[in-house]
């Protein structure tokens, strides 16, 4: 894993909103699961804030890493904490469309439904 991508998720595992949006361009967009796409980093930093209201920790773990040209694709096994103190695992994926070291999209395919359900039984 690049330098530059292990920064991009430090920043969000450490749920420092607005340090994650820092890295995307001014017109780039994020798409999270099924939600709407946020675009530039006002909206991402105020979607992914509100998001982590909703967990107490996140942890990305690589499982796999495809760099072609300037898109990066990687799978991960995402664990969350929630605030019950609940951990909830779920499998994901994600392509980065990088401009020199900016995000120009990005679009994380994660079920976060376990994440909703995990403390309902």
């Amino acid at each position: 894993m690049t330098t530059w991508l292990r920064a991009v998720y430090d920043d969000a595992d450490a749920m420092d909103a607005s340090a994650f949006a820092s890295h995307f361009k001014d017109d780039a967009s994020f798409t999270l699961g099924n939600n709407p796409p946020m675009v530039g980093p006002e909206q991402i930093k105020a979607g992914l804030g509100g998001f982590f209201t909703t967990i107490s920790g996140m942890r990305h773990t690589f499982t796999h890493e495809l760099t072609a040209g300037s898109t990066e694709v990687m799978e991960a096994d995402v664990t969350y904490t929630l605030p019950t103190g609940t951990v909830v695992t779920v499998p994901g994926a994600s392509v980065i469309e990088r401009d020199g070291d900016k995000i120009a999209a990005m679009r994380s395919y994660i079920d976060l439904l376990p994440l909703f359900t995990a403390d309902a039984s």
